[in-house]
């Protein structure tokens, strides 16, 4: 019986992230995302990236990829979970839109892929690299956090943006709502967040 529920998760699992999302009329996955800036001594280093899933979908993960039921992903899991429900999202973009000054990135990698089980919750972290150099002036990343096929709903968790190694560079930061990139057949609006920074005199 523990096979047979076991097989179903996993077979609604692979559909979650699989099925065609215009067939849907609305999100099924749910998850807060936050994201950490990490600067380097030649300025915007990437994104330190972190989902947080809803409990529903947590539970059809951990059923599926903890199989040995100790609560968190070992080694072998945490591959196949890497594999099986996360690089498959490489056409989604991770859900990560990036513009440099207003161009966009495109995102050719991703690294540093973690998974834990939080409190009944399966947390997401990985590291974007997007290397922008510092310099005199202002330069403008936006960062956007969301899957253009409104089949997970993504929104900012709780102080959605921290800082990695910042000292060295003025910083501002605003978010709001970008009515300009709508998505999902233009009824959803991403929420954006604008970074700027540059060298500190002296």
């Amino acid at each position: 019986m523990k096979h047979r529920i076991s097989l179903c998760a996993g077979v609604v699992c692979i559909a979650l992230f699989l099925f065609a999302p215009s067939a849907w009329p609305h999100p099924h996955v749910f998850l807060d995302a936050t994201a950490r800036m990490v600067f380097d001594n030649k300025g915007l280093a990437g994104f330190r990236i972190q989902w947080v899933f809803d409990e529903m979908f947590s539970s059809m993960i951990i059923l599926d990829f903890d199989k040995n039921g100790t609560g968190r992903f070992d080694p072998p899991e945490m591959a196949r979970l890497q594999k099986d429900a996360f690089m498959n999202l490489r056409d989604l973009d991770f859900f990560t839109h990036i513009k440099i000054d207003g161009k966009a990135f495109k995102i050719s990698s991703v690294s540093d892929f973690t998974a834990e089980i939080r409190d009944g919750t399966v947390v997401y972290r990985f590291f974007v690299p997007c290397h922008v150099p510092a310099s005199g002036s202002f330069r403008e990343v936006k960062l956007s956090l969301y899957d253009q096929s409104y089949y997970h709903s993504v929104t900012l968790g709780k102080d959605p943006v921290t800082y990695e190694n910042n000292r060295l560079y003025d910083v501002t930061q605003r978010i709001e709502t970008n009515k300009n990139e709508a998505y999902y057949y233009d009824q959803i609006y991403p929420e954006e967040i604008t970074l700027r920074f540059r060298k500190k005199n002296g």
